[in-house]
């Protein structure tokens, strides 16, 4: 009842009521702190990634909320300095570089300038640590930019902007999906949930929802590694599936975290948080059966006649 009431608030006092949700997690992790400190060490970081299953020339794909955790020795270069001794010289670490918070056709409308090689993360500060790394190579893309270290650091992220959708095929997502890279909800829990946009696209049959807002392709202003101005034109998520979504829907999010446990997940305590791990073809799977039984990430019926095209090519139908 409190989620359909919250869903017909005007976004504008939706986006404040998530505001200070943050706000107090934020005052809530920091009283914490003083009353029951906690200090994560390098070492402590590469023993939980190692019981996740990560290890020597592997590759990870990570999504973090580091104040689950406790303190960190070097703030966020204590986890990535971790992820790299892990994985090695021969490993890849991949993370989401979005630039926006919000909605991607919000974002898009205030009509930003995506710059590839300045324009922050705002996923984090692990995130925005990897970005700042001499060697990491990001995507260019104005709403779903992502990031990479490592030997094929420079060809899963290659060809971003070109690609039909932010997530399908020619994009970087897939691309790790098929290395068979560890998903690693840092703290997170399943609120964040960025492969399974890859899946909507992917997905054969069709993803039974359109979750592509109607109608048109996005421009945006970019600019390349070389500096060079362009035009990248992007689809944007459907505003209409937003509220009741996982990332604001505790029971869709226990759900998920139920089915990554049953379908060869594992949930690894660090400090006062946790880490949920499962390699995505593996995800993947779970997606699927998901979708079988009706459930999706989105607090939405599924159709009764399934469409017969995939979402990205529903838009301009």
């Amino acid at each position: 009842m409190v989620r359909k009431l919250a869903r017909r608030l005007p976004r504008p006092l939706r986006e404040l009521i998530r505001k200070s949700r943050s706000g107090y997690r934020s005052a809530r992790y920091r009283l914490r702190e003083r009353l029951r400190p906690t200090s994560l060490s390098r070492a402590d970081v590469e023993a939980a990634l190692r019981e996740c299953g990560l290890g020597e020339g592997d590759a990870a794909f990570m999504q973090a909320a580091m104040s689950s955790f406790g303190s960190f020795e070097n703030g966020p270069a204590t986890v990535v300095d971790a992820l790299e001794s892990v994985v090695g010289p021969e490993g890849l670490i991949a993370m989401p570089a979005y630039p926006l918070t919000g909605p991607a056709i919000e974002h898009l409308a205030a009509d930003p300038v995506f710059d590839v090689r300045t324009t922050p993360s705002r996923m984090g500060a692990i995130s925005e640590e990897l970005r700042r790394r001499p060697g990491t190579e990001r995507s260019l893309h104005p709403t779903h930019s992502t990031q990479a270290r490592g030997p094929e650091a420079a060809g899963i992220m290659a060809g971003h902007e070109t690609a039909q959708t932010p997530f399908g095929e020619g994009t970087p997502f897939p691309r790790i999906r098929d290395r068979n890279a560890l998903q690693l909800f840092f703290g997170c829990g399943t609120a964040a949930i960025t492969m399974y946009h890859c899946f909507e696209c992917v997905r054969e049959p069709p993803f039974p929802l359109d979750v592509f807002a109607p109608g048109r392709l996005f421009a945006a202003h970019c600019v390349n590694a070389a500096g060079d101005e362009l035009t990248v034109r992007t689809l944007v998520h459907n505003p209409a599936l937003h509220p009741g979504r996982i990332d604001s829907n505790p029971r869709l999010q226990a759900r998920f975290r139920e089915a990554i446990l049953s379908g060869g997940g594992k949930a690894v305590r660090l400090g006062h948080g946790e880490i949920l791990a499962i390699r995505l073809p593996a995800l993947f799977d779970v997606f699927e059966q998901l979708v079988r039984d009706g459930t999706t990430i989105y607090d939405r019926k599924l159709p009764a006649d399934p469409p017969t095209v995939p979402p990205q090519e529903r838009v301009h139908a």
